[in-house]
């Protein structure tokens, strides 16, 4: 009887708050935006990075070679690790147009999910799913696969603060057999206990995962499949300079050495920081500022990246107590990274957003303000326990 009166009471409060904080709303709206997103692709033609990630799993399963260039098929390169075709494929056995639907679906889908599990109040998380929408849907309309990565790495932490280091460490290898840069997130392991679990774990999942490819291709073709990969990665071939070095290098001539020194020093900050002055916050303020970090100092980052970014930026000003200085930076962040580069700015506005890769500033802006609220509350931590 008791919950019965507490889901009324419950339902009473959703109804005056408004259809915005219904969770169900929201799962709807989410859902309807892929939708729209699916429908608008098709029209237009326009989802190339879906037709690399199919071909990709036929390219495997019939031996050719992963990483060269299929005019007649798609454009660009398939830049993903040699897994990943396998890890598709329950998109790519589908027909074209249903297995795009399913995959900007299950992308929302998952996406959502995670974003649920960051332990924000009621109204923080209701703030986070709507502060996000603009980019997920930015995201979404190349069909690329930043939303499940954002997730994936989100789940990472989540597993981790529930104390379950073999969810962790699954969601981990996942990122890594996406886009394998993604499994920095596992890093976060340092502020949990069972870290030889965590370790072991990943070793595990590690080895199985580049052994995958091995059920539909010799040894010899998934040893090509590797020098291949690691030879695209290391190329310039990649560079999309979306990212904060993008910027700088439209301005002017910068040593990329010594902004990306600088910016492992930040981290290497950021993680002792937290480590040494450990509190409830400290991992999820971490993840936040790994999720913008590994975007903004990434010179593979375009656009559609920046729903890791956005979310870091999101998810880590909600963590903090309420002050002026997140409401300014989940507008500034919202108006200038979400809004500027589409077409519902002016076209002026969108051109020099776009030519000038402004996404990259406000992100960084939070990134200190992060680093900052780090030490501030480390500090204030430290008074507290002398006093």
């Amino acid at each position: 009887m008791h919950n019965v009166a507490g889901s009324a009471v419950s339902s009473v409060e959703t109804d005056r708050r408004g259809w915005w904080h219904s969770t169900s709303s929201i799962v709807i709206i989410y859902l309807l935006v892929a939708v729209g997103l699916y429908l608008q692709s098709v029209l237009t033609g326009r989802y190339n990075n879906f037709i690399i990630f199919r071909s990709s799993w036929r390219h495997l399963t019939a031996g050719l070679p992963l990483y060269d260039l299929y005019n007649g098929e798609y454009f660009d390169y398939f830049l993903y690790h040699p897994s990943f075709p396998v890890l598709f494929s329950p998109f790519a056995i589908f027909p074209q147009q249903v297995g795009l639907l399913l995959w900007l679906l299950f992308s929302a889908g998952i996406f959502l999910y995670a974003l649920s599990k960051i332990p924000l109040s009621g109204n923080a998380r209701t703030a986070l799913f709507w502060f996000l929408l603009l980019e997920l849907g930015n995201a979404l309309q190349s069909s690329q696969t930043n939303p499940a990565m954002t997730a994936f790495m989100l789940l990472t932490v989540v597993h981790l603060d529930k104390g379950n280091p073999g969810r962790a460490a699954f969601f981990t290898c996942l990122t890594f057999f996406i886009k394998g840069y993604g499994a920095v997130i596992g890093l976060i392991f340092l502020f949990y206990p069972k870290k030889w679990h965590y370790i072991q774990y990943c070793f595990l999942f590690g080895i199985a995962g580049t052994l995958l490819p091995l059920l539909f291709v010799s040894p010899d073709t998934l040893t090509g499949y590797y020098i291949s990969w690691v030879e695209l990665l290391t190329s310039s071939t990649i560079k999309e300079d979306g990212s904060l070095l993008g910027f700088l290098h439209t301005i002017w001539r910068v040593d990329d050495t010594i902004i990306l020194l600088a910016a492992i020093a930040g981290l290497a900050a950021m993680f002792t920081t937290g480590l040494i002055k450990r509190q409830a916050i400290s991992p999820w303020l971490t993840a936040a500022y790994l999720l913008i970090w590994i975007v903004i100092f990434n010179q593979s980052t375009e656009s559609p990246t920046y729903i890791m970014a956005v979310t870091g930026v999101g998810m880590g000003l909600l963590l903090l107590p309420y002050n002026k200085w997140t409401t300014i930076l989940l507008c500034t962040t919202f108006v200038v990274t979400c809004l500027c580069p589409t077409d519902f700015v002016p076209k002026a506005i969108n051109v020099i957003a776009v030519n000038y890769r402004v996404k990259a500033l406000p992100c960084f802006a939070v990134l200190l303000f992060l680093q900052w609220r780090t030490v501030i509350m480390s500090k204030q931590h430290g008074k507290a326990h002398v006093t």
